[in-house]
């Protein structure tokens, strides 16, 4: 019991590394969003986290009280379950906060549904981790030796999108304001949706790193240079050289 304590206590100092590197403009860390929301949110509130990186980011940031609910599509792995989920909880729970972490991709896939959020005035916090990116998909290409492909996002301006529907909104660029934003937003009475740009380059790298998966990259870095892709290469190094020390 006492090694497995230490364990995790290894375990959350390495999670901290990631939180505290707070990333840049265009390129918040989204370890850091995650974070905030955390020690921001009320101890018994509803989060759901869409499918992908969202749901990577909740399971290691968002911290159980007893009475905190955690909702995703966990079993089935659907995408584009966070905000469908939210209203469903906002409706069954309405006394309890409920915060929903949305990927671009996911929330390209149910705007609709933000004037189901308006219409009924359903308080839901919608953060979107908006990485420009369809994150979890581009990093399986590469542990598998594949260049990214078609994994890039165009994607509306969510917050004006937001403001379409007739609900409250935010942008966050830089990590000074995540936050004092994100503190604004959950303290309001009303349906919320916060778009903050997150960087495409963060990794969620996996408990154990596998000798396989570090190949994987290198032959997919090694393709990208092949193909011409310098900068982009060089922005996935920069953007995760703190992961060093946990292959080393």
């Amino acid at each position: 019991m006492q090694k497995q304590l230490e364990k995790y206590e290894d375990v959350k100092k390495s999670l901290q590394t990631y939180v505290n590197d707070r990333g840049g403009e265009h390129t918040i860390s989204p370890e850091f969003v995650a974070a905030t929301i955390n020690d921001l949110a009320n101890d018994d509130a509803v989060f759901t986290v869409d499918t992908g990186m969202c749901c990577v980011w909740g399971a290691r940031y968002l911290h159980a009280t007893g009475k905190r609910i955690l909702l995703g599509s966990f079993s089935h792995g659907s995408m584009a379950n966070a905000l469908p989920q939210a209203i469903g909880a906002a409706l069954a729970r309405p006394h309890q906060q409920v915060i929903a972490l949305c990927g671009d991709g996911g929330l390209s896939m149910m705007l609709g549904d933000l004037a189901t959020v308006v219409q009924y005035k359903l308080p839901i916090k919608i953060i979107v981790f908006n990485n420009r990116s369809s994150g979890m998909v581009r990093l399986e290409m590469q542990v598998d030796g594949l260049p990214n492909w078609q994994t890039d996002m165009y994607n509306p301006d969510f917050a004006k999108v937001a403001e379409a529907m007739g609900m409250k909104n935010f942008t966050i660029e830089s990590p000074d304001d995540v936050e004092t934003v994100l503190n604004t937003a959950l303290g309001l009475n009303e349906p919320v949706l916060v778009n903050i740009f997150t960087n495409p380059d963060s990794l969620a790298m996996p408990p154990k790193i596998e000798f396989s998966q570090l190949k994987g990259m290198a032959t997919s870095m090694g393709k990208m240079m092949l193909n011409g892709d310098f900068k982009e290469v060089m922005d996935i190094i920069k953007s995760n050289y703190k992961h060093i020390k946990d292959v080393l």
